[in-house]
């Protein structure tokens, strides 16, 4: 049976488009208790997206807006992530929340150098086959690819793997 325990993260710009461009948005319920979207982050997402897709993604259940408090924090980890990351992190340290949700390399490496677990688009993908939310994950992988989502051979092959559609 699959572990379908809801934890709490805190997601990052990337992740939420890549989610959007997937249609898959509504997926963050099956998996988390609450996400928490940094202000920045936010606004960065809704800079790109649409009245329709700003208010779909509002009224996602556990879905919650939040300012990170510790800036001097958030300012720290800038020097090494990102601006949008560097509050994901933020957040997730002051609120005590131990999973990022973030595809930016040095942004999951900074994450987990600093003890929080991360998942990326990818991983969510293989979590939702995992509960049955999903039946597969390849046409995810294509439409992706299609979108401009940097995805190697190699790493395609290795998430086919896991979900057992190679």
């Amino acid at each position: 049976m699959a572990d379908t325990r809801k934890v709490e993260a805190v997601a990052d710009t990337s992740f939420l488009i890549a989610l959007q461009w997937l249609e898959l948005l509504e997926t963050l319920e099956a998996l988390y208790s609450r996400v928490l979207v940094p202000n920045r982050v936010w606004e960065e997402f809704c800079a790109g997206a649409s009245e329709y897709e700003i208010s779909a993604v509002s009224s996602i259940q556990g879905l919650q807006r939040a300012q990170v408090s510790n800036a001097t924090l958030a300012v720290a980890i800038e020097a090494a992530a990102g601006g949008g990351e560097a509050e994901v992190i933020a957040l997730a340290l002051e609120s005590g929340i131990a999973l990022v949700l973030m595809d930016d390399y040095r942004g999951r490496k900074v994450a987990q150098r600093l003890g929080l677990k991360t998942r990326g688009t990818l991983g969510h993908l293989l979590a939702l086959k995992r509960i049955g939310a999903i039946p597969t994950v390849k046409d995810y992988l294509n439409t992706l690819r299609e979108r401009g989502f940097f995805l190697s051979d190699q790493i395609i092959n290795e998430v086919l793997s896991r979900a057992g559609e190679q």
